[in-house]
């Protein structure tokens, strides 16, 4: 607890304090120094105070450690090209020692008592003043300042429990590395959160106009508007090209991401990653316009049969609960399964009659045992294909 901070609650406790009979003060005073581990006494004297605030040293504290000890410092630090105060403190008076004996330094007995003495918040004062600008970069400086794109995105995260339809969380999934001629086959998946409505394309490459097509043409054929397109903070979501096009196509859209590092932001379409992706696929190779032609057909029998047949659940409810081991776990409940189709159809506001119609039509006139045989069927020639090359 900072000293500002301490002060905060101190003044809030006064407050408190001021009202409260004998009893409750004993307990306040041991509630109060069980937080600031301050004494009784001075705790007792602070809730007298009529201006309980930091007050200014009427004299300033000497200067513990002066230039000798700083030149010191700064020719140990360099020695070690500069690395941060809590690497240089373990061994900085050993290094100081041995620094001596090869006569790379001079220093007193008493500069050698303070390196020895020297605490790590002190030395962490030190060194930004006395680094110099042309010294290596560090390593890991903190998380990388944003670039202009990622500015011009909003950080969010969709909420489990949202309740209207289209907003999509959005993932790119490479099927292997690129070939000799720099082919790569991606898959690139729109999960919607309330509904579980899933569109998948393949796509050649990840540049902006591949990309770009690809949402295009899932706006196309998706039948829920979009409201929002979230998306992680990769590069071929994050750029110029395609913010200022989804600006200028989807002016009733907003574009977001997650934080970066942060995978479980965009959790929704990480598990159908997983679930509609890996699982047929794995990890096969996948490289020419033949397998992206298949890869196509295929995606568009999955479209109608996890949209139109295959069940889902959605979370309703989530609660932390204590265990016997004081460890919390949290537990889910989920509603009864439903088919993304029948979601969409009672999710609100609602979508158009004719669209409706259409969908049912559509589910109502396909086998499904059919649709399956020609997947697993599309799914195998797809695999033997990459085994091949």
């Amino acid at each position: 607890m900072s000293i500002d901070v301490r002060f905060e609650y101190l003044r809030a406790m006064q407050v408190l304090y001021r009202k409260a009979d004998v009893t409750e003060k004993i307990r306040m005073l041991n509630e109060m120094q069980q937080v600031t581990g301050q004494t009784r006494k001075h705790l007792t004297y602070q809730m007298g105070r009529p201006d309980l605030y930091r007050r200014r040293r009427s004299r300033e504290r000497e200067r513990t450690y002066g230039d000798d000890v700083v030149a010191a410092i700064t020719v140990i630090a360099g020695a070690h090209d500069w690395i941060c105060a809590r690497r240089l403190l373990p061994t900085l008076l050993r290094t100081a020692r041995d620094m001596i004996v090869w006569q790379e330094l001079q220093v007193e007995s008493d500069v050698l008592a303070k390196l020895g003495k020297i605490s790590l918040s002190t030395l962490g004062r030190i060194l930004p003043e006395i680094r110099p600008k042309e010294s290596l970069p560090r390593a890991y400086p903190g998380r990388r300042a944003e670039t202009k794109a990622q500015q011009a995105v909003p950080e969010t995260i969709i909420p489990w429990h949202e309740t209207e339809p289209g907003h999509f969380e959005v993932d790119l999934v490479h099927h292997g590395v690129p070939d000799e001629d720099g082919h790569l086959i991606c898959t690139i998946q729109f999960i919607d959160v309330l509904t579980g409505w899933s569109e998948r394309l393949g796509i050649m490459g990840y540049t902006f106009d591949t990309v770009w097509q690809a949402v295009m043409a899932f706006k196309s054929r998706c039948p829920i508007s979009v409201r929002e397109f979230h998306t992680d903070n990769g590069s071929e979501f994050i750029n110029m090209a395609l913010i200022t096009a989804f600006g200028q196509e989807m002016v009733d859209a907003q574009q977001t991401r997650g934080r970066p590092h942060h995978s479980n932001d965009n959790r929704f379409v990480e598990q159908k990653n997983s679930s509609l992706v890996r699982a047929y696929f794995g990890y096969a190779q996948l490289n020419t316009y033949q397998q992206l032609e298949m890869l196509n057909h295929l995606y568009a029998d999955m479209w109608l049969y996890y949209n139109f047949f295959q069940p889902v659940l959605r979370q309703v409810a989530r609660t932390a609960v204590k265990g016997e081991d004081h460890i919390v776990r949290i537990h889910r409940r989920q509603d009864c399964a439903k088919t993304p189709l029948d979601r969409l159809i009672e999710a609100k506001p609602p979508i158009s009659k004719e669209i409706r119609t259409r969908l049912l039509a559509l589910r109502e006139e396909t086998n499904l045992a059919a649709l399956n045989r020609k997947i697993h069927g599309q799914l195998d020639a797809l695999l033997d294909s990459a085994k091949a090359d």
